[in-house]
């Protein structure tokens, strides 16, 4: 058990004196002692560990130590002895816990605590941080197993409660033994529970109004084949000690050290980008159609084909983060969404779909297939890549329909001189031809690429795709 954070109480039966001392029977080993060490915070090494104290150490065991906050009060287990061992009516000695409280940075001679009994154990006290609850093992009438864990409330007198059994959440009907409760938390030991075999550390979190949750083995390393106990952890800094005699050891009962990993906690990610597709004319939902989510370079993120009812959602995302959503189907145009994500929550974009065949329509007698205004940049011919999208819209459609044939018109603003203005809205034209070709459609369904030079309008060009020919639609 911590005394503070820089020492910590155990008990062992080593024996520093010249002379045999008085042996235990059950394992022909020394009686157990309490002994303090200091702890080395780098290595979390126990070191320089003499005897606690010779009002608290016998002839007898003293072992399994509490301290009250302020360190002014301890609880221990001992043997049930007064001037000689006592023993029950079937000769068993059992366990007591004793209490001594701190005078003048002594402590005093030890006295029983109520609750004890000369025909049942008690032993392994554990207080809680802020000393009001006192845990204890027990096989008190009332136990459910071998050995139980109770609670005592601890009163401003000094005086106890009636023990409780903290239940069959924690109790089993074999030993359950060691407690050490931290608030928030009780770890014991256990062979009652599936484990790794013989003792295994448990823990079993607490709410003040739930009670205990059901437990979890701490697994390995911790937990052995062999018995491991006696669990201690600094929520500070996460390193504690436990007892164990598996393989490897120096003795039979040794102390291992460890530090506990303390794993970074990723904050809820919420952020998602929700909608339905639907067919734009008939207002259908479109199952299975292919949404894409593209980052701000046009790299492909994610993709998912959209569900029975055409709805569709894109989870995880980063926040306040620009996404483009493309949705891909088969003689639908191609459509293009820009969509911001908004922190810890889902922004809705629901998506009508074009068909290729819409695209074409009749104005004044001649059909075109209508795209939305393609822009150059002032005093340029080349394709820029907003235009070059609104020209894929075509090339889908003229390879939907192998039999379109179209012609391009081009214009340009009223600045520049007549002259130039024809020769940059006829380059301006050729280029939207070659970018068509580009893209698999065949030159010769291409009948003509004309500038036309300047016309009365706010925009710097329009490009307008004729459909000279069309056998079949």
């Amino acid at each position: 058990m911590f005394l503070d954070s820089n020492q910590v109480v155990f008990s062992s039966a080593k024996d520093s004196s010249f002379f045999n001392t008085r042996r235990y029977k059950w394992n022909d080993q020394p009686y157990l002692d309490l002994y303090v060490a200091k702890v080395n915070k780098e290595s979390n090494d126990l070191k320089n560990a003499l005897k606690f104290s010779k009002k608290i150490n016998t002839k007898y065991h003293e072992a399994s130590v509490t301290f009250s906050p302020d360190n002014s009060t301890m609880y221990f287990t001992r043997n049930n002895y007064g001037k000689k061992l006592k023993r029950d009516d079937k000769g068993i000695n059992h366990l007591k816990i004793y209490k001594s409280t701190k005078v003048d940075n002594e402590w005093t001679e030890a006295v029983e605590v109520s609750f004890n009994s000369d025909d049942y154990s008690t032993g392994h006290p554990a207080l809680s941080p802020d000393g009001k609850q006192l845990y204890f093992v027990s096989d008190m009438p009332g136990s459910l197993g071998k050995t139980d864990i109770f609670v005592v409330d601890v009163t401003e007198d000094g005086s106890f409660t009636e023990p409780r059994n903290l239940g069959p959440t924690i109790n089993t009907e074999q030993r359950e033994m060691f407690p050490f409760f931290n608030g928030t938390k009780m770890y014991f030991s256990s062979d009652g529970f599936t484990g790794l075999g013989g003792l295994d550390v448990y823990e079993s979190a607490f709410d003040a109004e739930e009670g205990f949750a059901e437990v979890k083995n701490l697994g390995q390393p911790v937990n052995s084949n062999k018995d491991d106990f006696s669990y201690i952890v600094n929520e500070e800094n996460q390193q504690g000690y436990f007892a164990s005699n598996r393989e490897g050891g120096k003795g039979d009962d040794d102390i291992y050290s460890f530090k506990r990993l303390i794993l970074e906690e990723v904050p809820e990610n919420n952020n998602a980008i929700a909608g339905v597709v639907t067919e734009m004319v008939t207002g259908d939902i479109m199952p299975q159609a292919l949404v894409q989510l593209l980052d701000e370079n046009g790299i492909k993120l994610k993709e998912m084909a959209t569900e029975d009812d055409g709805s569709f959602i894109f989870e995880d995302l980063n926040d306040s983060t620009q996404y483009t959503l493309k949705t891909v189907e088969p003689k639908f145009i191609d459509n293009e969404r820009l969509v911001t994500t908004t922190v810890n929550d889902t922004v809705k974009v629901d998506i009508a779909m074009k068909r290729l065949e819409e695209m074409i329509a009749i104005e004044d007698g001649i059909k075109k297939i209508k795209t939305e205004t393609i822009y150059f940049n002032f005093d340029k011919a080349s394709i820029r890549p907003d235009a070059a999208k609104e020209l894929d819209k075509l090339v889908s459609v003229m390879k939907e329909f192998p039999t379109i044939v179209i012609k391009v018109e081009s214009h340009t603003d009223s600045r520049g001189t007549k002259s130039y203005n024809e020769y940059l809205s006829d380059k301006r034209a050729k280029s939207t031809r070659d970018y068509i070709i580009s893209q698999g459609i065949d030159a010769n369904r291409i009948e003509s690429a004309t500038g036309y030079g300047e016309i009365d309008c706010l925009t710097i060009v329009m490009a307008h795709l004729l459909v000279q020919k069309q056998t079949t639609c």
